[in-house]
């Protein structure tokens, strides 16, 4: 049976998906590095663990062979990677955020969350202007189990895989819950694996190679030895356990209503958008004026003070993966002298990457607005005012999953929390339910 009816419809046998990162051959991510990881999830049964769940079999990948199908569930123009299961049923992430000249063109590793199925990645720590680690490195995010704190390897290099330990507030990742763990003793650490009795095992070494110990969260450093193998370096313990039971978390309705979009969100569960393509996503912003950036030269910042009525359209502009298995097409560096530096080329002077626009959509006098557009593509929008210029920029690549809706609360980094979600009577919302207002010509 699935949500839908809850009629039966055959048996499949119960298991789980496999959450990867992977990255197909041939691209280069915003550092022209040879790699592009984003996140997949792998059905095991052919595509009938999703039709268990919601009354059609996964379409993506195929293996009939091995009788697998996959799943890409997050776009980036770089990389998504070091997945990890969170308690209630989230994955944890680590997230390579370069988009043109974010983080002064030196981008940063943010620690992200998203739902099994990529419908909603949220950043947690490490994507803003001011949070403690600057662009270091973060990977390898896990959760403790009895006070909740993320705990990750911080380093001074996005390319490392070892540094010290860092945590943050599972439930309040802001500066004032950040801590670093070690960096006392000179070693280097890597793999760190929560227990639910509150120990933890990390794979340590303070010069030579790396084995794998207790943590001791008094002292600051490794503790007790468990496993070292003078003649390799000793990675990524998996203890053995009882696993929890993750909150089911679903994110989409199918059943009789698939190829309908039913969009899940509150205050939204009932919303239904008739000849609706089956590659489209829709998303909402209360208020494209909302903003925690002062006015400044930098393309996230404001060019100007805004205020209700001064924002007319949104500009959507969609990211391609680059491409160029010719280097003589292009000249790393062609930027350098601009806010991209190194990682710019001949195809971008602030950056390694290709870009089209989308579409534009209309903004009410109010700041808000609601589109449906392209799922399953890295975006990122732009507001403008009446005569069509750009007045801030949203650096961060966002993507959709089809069929799905998700909501934005204004032009900020972080949560910006207390005043996300004041414009709860938004116009846009009203017209979203009424009528199709959606257009992909330049209103200018």
């Amino acid at each position: 049976y699935f949500e839908g009816d809850w009629k039966e419809h055959g048996s499949v046998e119960k298991t789980g998906m496999i959450i990867f990162s992977g990255s197909p051959e041939g691209v280069m991510d915003e550092f022209h590095n040879p790699y592009a990881y984003n996140l997949y999830r792998l059905d095991t049964q052919g595509g009938k663990i999703i039709q268990r769940i919601t009354g059609h079999v996964l379409a993506g990948i195929e293996f009939p062979h091995i009788n697998t199908t996959i799943d890409q569930i997050t776009y980036n123009l770089s990389s998504n990677f070091d997945p990890w299961l969170t308690p209630d049923g989230n994955i944890l992430f680590s997230s390579v955020q370069a988009n043109g000249s974010r983080a002064g063109g030196e981008g940063r590793v943010m620690i992200c969350a998203d739902n099994w199925d990529g419908a909603y990645p949220r950043p947690i720590y490490g994507n803003c202007d001011g949070e403690i680690g600057g662009a270091s490195g973060r990977s390898q995010a896990k959760i403790t189990f009895g006070d909740r704190r993320i705990v990750y390897v911080e380093s001074p290099y996005m390319s490392w895989g070892v540094g010290q330990l860092a945590a943050v507030s599972w439930d309040a990742p802001f500066n004032k819950t950040y801590e670093k763990l070690t960096g006392k003793d000179g070693g280097l650490y890597r793999s760190p694996y929560p227990l639910p009795d509150d120990r933890m095992l990390v794979s340590y070494a303070e010069r030579g190679d790396f084995g794998i110990y207790w943590f001791d969260f008094n002292k600051g450093t490794a503790g007790d030895k468990v496993y070292d193998d003078s003649n390799w370096n000793d990675h990524q313990p998996a203890p053995v356990y009882v696993k929890y039971k993750p909150r089911w978390i679903n994110t989409f309705t199918a059943g009789k209503n698939f190829g309908v979009t039913t969009v899940t969100y509150q205050p939204f569960d009932q919303v239904k958008v008739e000849g609706y393509p089956h590659s489209w996503g829709t998303w909402i912003c209360f208020d494209t004026t909302l903003s925690d950036q002062p006015v400044g030269p930098y393309p996230h910042q404001k060019a100007k003070e805004i205020g209700h009525g001064d924002i007319k359209a949104v500009r959507i502009i969609q990211g391609y993966q680059c491409v160029e298995p010719d280097s003589t097409r292009f000249r790393a560096g062609a930027g350098a002298h601009l806010l991209g530096g190194q990682r710019s080329s001949s195809n971008s002077g602030t950056a390694f990457q290709q870009r089209g626009i989308i579409g534009y959509q209309h903004v009410e006098d109010d700041g808000s607005t609601v589109t449906s557009q392209l799922a399953d593509v890295p975006y990122y929008m732009q507001i403008l005012d009446d005569k069509g210029m750009s007045v801030q920029t949203a650096l961060a690549w966002a993507y959709l999953r089809p069929y799905h809706g998700r909501i934005c609360s204004g032009c900020h980094y972080g949560s910006y929390r207390g005043r996300a979600f004041k414009n709860i009577h938004a116009k846009a919302l009203y017209n979203w339910w009424y009528d199709d207002r959606s257009h992909y010509d330049s209103p200018f």
